[in-house]
């Protein structure tokens, strides 16, 4: 007689996995730091828009509200997984973008040379407002507040932030490059509304607009492009000196 043998184990059904359609779908990096992007550009047009001109006039508390505005941005930035070069600050790219911008300077200096010198072209330099404002008011803002408040605020806000942004968003991809330079310099275009309602070419209020933010636009793209070349904002910065810094001591030299 034999034994009785002990039942076998039981064996536990196989739990079924998640199938793909319920798992929850990663949202693609693209998408996030597009909408990154799309955030800081609507942020900065904010900024110069609406916030600042809400500001008390005084120029200089205008110029510590960019300044510290910037930096915040750029801190973000740095957190948020953005590296120097990114931002177009790499040690390694100094030496080329200052030889395009001291070489943007050199050329602007030249053109604005030839403008006053030639008894033509030298009234078009001259200002009434910067002709009655105070000497010491003009040097301030051509030592001080264009280059700290305007061009070093806007480069960094730019062509170096934004632009980081969107070629870190849109890499690898054939408009990667394309698309930042016509992000960015639409975004740089639209930041200067505020001042071109305020004061549009000509006096005429809808076409001197456009005028104005084509201009901006236009000259956003060179400073881009240049910058994306260079993989350094100090060639954009050297630009942007040159025609508005530059262009001031011509105005100046003209005017008194």
């Amino acid at each position: 007689m034999t034994a009785p043998t002990a039942p076998a184990p039981a064996v536990a059904a196989p739990t079924a996995s998640p199938s793909a359609a319920t798992r929850p779908r990663r949202v693609p990096a693209v998408v996030v730091l597009s909408a990154v992007a799309v955030v800081v550009a609507a942020g900065l047009v904010a900024w110069n828009n609406l916030l600042v001109p809400a500001l008390p006039a005084d120029p200089i508390v205008r110029m510590i509200a960019n300044v510290v505005g910037v930096l915040v941005l750029v801190l973000a930035a740095r957190a948020g997984g953005l590296s120097w070069r990114d931002l177009g600050l790499c040690p390694t790219t100094w030496l080329s973008g200052l030889r395009w911008g001291g070489a943007a300077v050199g050329i602007v200096a030249l053109g604005y040379a030839v403008a006053f010198l030639l008894p033509a072209t030298r009234p078009l330099l001259e200002n009434p407002g910067v002709e009655a404002s105070p000497t010491s008011a003009v040097v301030l803002r051509a030592l001080l507040l264009i280059p700290v408040g305007t061009v070093l605020c806007e480069e960094l806000a730019f062509r170096g932030v934004l632009h980081g942004l969107t070629e870190r968003a849109w890499a690898g991809r054939w408009w990667a490059g394309r698309g930042a330079v016509v992000a960015v310099a639409s975004a740089f275009a639209v930041w200067h509304l505020a001042g071109a309602v305020a004061a549009p070419a000509g006096g005429i209020p809808v076409l001197g607009v456009l005028v104005v933010l084509v201009v901006t636009a236009t000259g956003g793209v060179i400073m881009s492009v240049v910058r994306r070349r260079t993989g350094s904002i100090f060639a954009s910065v050297g630009i942007h000196l040159g025609t508005n810094v530059v262009g001031l001591i011509a105005v100046i030299l003209a005017t008194r």
